[in-house]
C-alpha cells in the first residue's frame, strides 16, 4: 500500500467525487483536515458526525503532519474518506450496544475493496 495524502482542496474534490460514485449525493458534507488534537478520539485517522434527520455530516481526516510515523501501514487519505462516508449508509442502523466493532470491520472491509478495485480500474 501506498501513501495518499491530500491537501483540503484535493479532499474536498475527493470528497465530490467518492459522494457520487456511493451515491450520498442527497447529504450535505463537510470535510476538514484536522490536527489530532482536534479529533474527539485518540488514535483515529478519520471520524465523522451526522444529523441523520438533516443528512448533514461533517468528516474530519488526520493532518499528515499528525500521522503516526510508526503505523502498521501508511496513510491513505483516500480510504479513510471512503471509512467515513460508508459510515452514513448505516447511520440509520442501531450498534449493537457499544460493541461496534462489527460495523468498524465491515466498512473498512467494504472500503479497502472498492478503493482496490478503482485503482486498479474497475470504475463505474
Amino acid at each position: 500500500m501506498r501513501e495518499v495524502i491530500f491537501t483540503q482542496d484535493q479532499l474536498q474534490q475527493k470528497l465530490l467525487e467518492w459522494q457520487k460514485r456511493l451515491r450520498l449525493q442527497d447529504w450535505i458534507i463537510s470535510i476538514k483536515l484536522v490536527r489530532e488534537r482536534d479529533m474527539g478520539l485518540e488514535g483515529v485517522q478519520g471520524e465523522v458526525f451526522w444529523v441523520i434527520e438533516k443528512k448533514m455530516a461533517t468528516i474530519k481526516i488526520l493532518d499528515s503532519i499528525d500521522y503516526p510515523p510508526d503505523n502498521m501501514e501508511p496513510q491513505d487519505m483516500e480510504n479513510t474518506l471512503i471509512h467515513e462516508l460508508l459510515h452514513l449508509h448505516f447511520a440509520a442502523l442501531k450498534y449493537d450496544g457499544d460493541n461496534h466493532i462489527p460495523e468498524e470491520q465491515a466498512i473498512e472491509s467494504i472500503a479497502s475493496g472498492i478503493l482496490t478495485a478503482y485503482r486498479e480500474g474497475v470504475r463505474s
